[in-house]
């Protein structure tokens, strides 16, 4: 049975090759400093982001929704940038939260019911099911890029999910608009992305934004090519025994 298993590992990665991602050069290191309190952020951009199998997908925790806080774009393409959230069973299902140049510090909510309807700026769409993705589209060079690196059509991963561990962060200076300062708490990620073809220069600041009441998901496309590949091969292992 590990034999199988590994083989399994194997040919999924040999069917959906990516390159996974890790910031270059400094400039993401200082948005996160900018917004804590001290003027120091105890994230280690390096090194704490969720591994690249484990931010392809989300729920929303709260029955209130989740609420996406704009923080900041370093991009060429800032103005036609946007950000929003896409159906799992169907990338081009989508819902825009963020269009353009956004207002720093802009606050969207993400509402979704029983019938996983979602609603973004009073704007609905149905999703196949209660989990989604995030995507930054870049209208500049017609490419979308997704938060399941398998999507994206370079196979690079063009996003990075950090989980806060309790430090205050304060987005007053970053927004011009006066918010209350707070802990940024596990529930709460800071999505980073890199909106160049292949990773361009990967300083992962094309846009940056807090989602909270969230959680990420197991992915399911991978987690359906595990179980059909095991399934398959312990099958042709019986045959063979027979």
């Amino acid at each position: 049975m590990k034999k199988i298993l590994l083989l399994v590992v194997m040919s999924v990665f040999l069917i959906c090759p990516t390159v996974f991602a890790l910031p270059v050069g400094t400039a993401l290191e200082g948005v996160f400093n900018f917004i804590a309190s001290d003027g120091t952020n105890d994230v280690d951009v390096y090194n704490d982001h969720l591994s690249d199998s484990s931010d392809s997908y989300w729920n929303i925790t709260a029955s209130g929704g989740s609420v996406a806080s704009f923080i900041i774009e370093i991009a060429g393409y800032a103005d036609s940038n946007t950000f929003g959230i896409y159906d799992l069973a169907n990338s081009n299902n989508r819902l825009e939260v963020f269009s353009g140049s956004a207002t720093t510090g802009k606050k969207v909510f993400i509402t979704v019911d029983g019938t996983n309807t979602f609603e973004v700026n009073g704007n609905s769409a149905v999703f196949s099911s209660s989990s989604f993705g995030y995507y930054i589209n870049v209208a500049a060079t017609g490419n979308t890029y997704f938060s399941d690196t398998s999507l994206n059509v370079d196979n690079y991963d063009h996003m990075l999910a950090y989980a806060g561990i309790g430090e205050l962060v304060d987005l007053d200076g970053v927004a011009g608009t006066k918010f209350t300062k707070g802990a940024w708490t596990a529930n709460e990620y800071i999505l980073a992305f890199e909106d160049l073809l292949g990773g361009g220069d990967q300083d992962f600041t094309d846009l940056v934004v807090m989602v909270e009441s969230v959680q990420p998901v197991p992915e399911p496309a991978t987690m359906f090519l595990l179980g059909t590949g095991i399934i398959g091969l312990a099958g042709a292992r019986k045959k063979m025994r027979k």
